[in-house]
């Protein structure tokens, strides 16, 4: 069953729905038109101000929807900048760093085989005249001698007293 409700303007104010003169029928309640105006005058400011607030809320919403597509293309482009990053560091990692390692080792080979080696081998050959020289020194003869001296000492001292052990202190030449 299809209901559809019709409203005859003419039918309104002609008062077929309604006296709306000021008088009140018997068994109805009528309407003046002081308040129909006012109800009619408030319901279309309201009216305007809910289309205000529809377009705020719109507003807003499609300041969101704006402020979300911004962010989505800015995460776009980063993600996009770290792959192509990413890409020419492994570009770079197969190709070019190798080529600037390799020329890094050679340098650094040339230098120990080169200049660093002479001046290697200098040091190396001071170092070793300078041991001979310590060897033959007066100084290190002496204290050669000294540790030769306190060496047969110790050696005596030990003799002395395993024999000490066995048959008591005994006075000898040595003593």
């Amino acid at each position: 069953m299809n209901y559809t409700p019709s409203f005859d303007i003419a039918k309104a104010y002609t008062g077929g729905y309604g006296d709306f003169s000021g008088k009140l029928k018997s068994g109805s309640s009528g309407m003046d038109p002081w308040s129909l105006g006012l109800g009619l005058g408030s319901s279309l400011v309201g009216g305007l101000f809910g289309i205000g607030q529809v377009r705020t809320s719109a507003g807003i919403a499609q300041a969101q929807i704006d402020a979300l597509r911004g962010a989505t293309l800015e995460n776009r482009n980063l993600r996009d900048f770290q792959e192509a990053a990413q890409r020419r560091g492994m570009l770079l990692a197969g190709t070019t760093l190798k080529d600037i390692e390799f020329g890094f080792q050679k340098r650094a080979k040339d230098l120990e085989l080169g200049r660093l080696a002479e001046r290697q081998l200098g040091l190396g050959s001071e170092q070793s005249k300078r041991e001979r020289l310590a060897r033959i020194s007066p100084e290190s003869k002496e204290a050669a001698r000294f540790e030769n001296r306190l060496a047969i000492e110790r050696a005596l001292a030990e003799r002395k007293a395993v024999t000490d052990a066995v048959f008591g202190p005994v006075r000898g030449s040595f003593a």
